[in-house]
């Protein structure tokens, strides 16, 4: 199964604007692709596990496995482009 999990925080305003396209990628992709959200701020530890510096951020794992990690905001079609190698 591939997972999507989007590192953002409150305070970030690119992150809020971005939440919006996440939740729609996340309804169109149900059943084929989890999605989560990861509010860096209240998990510092899995943000320094996985060396998030910055954010937003997606990280793209596939069995469990990072694969790819995207840095910054995306329209949902590019985010749809880059997911299209793991269906």
């Amino acid at each position: 199964m591939v997972d999507v999990v989007f590192a953002w925080a409150p305070w970030c305003p690119t992150c809020r604007a971005f939440l919006p396209i996440i939740d729609e990628y996340a309804r169109d992709s149900k059943g084929k692709i989890r999605v989560g959200k990861l509010n860096v701020g209240e998990n510092p530890s899995i943000s320094s596990s996985y060396s998030i510096l910055s954010v937003p951020q997606i990280l793209v794992f596939d069995n469990g496995q990072l694969k790819e990690t995207l840095p910054g905001a995306m329209h949902k079609d590019e985010i749809q482009s880059k997911m299209a190698a793991y269906r």
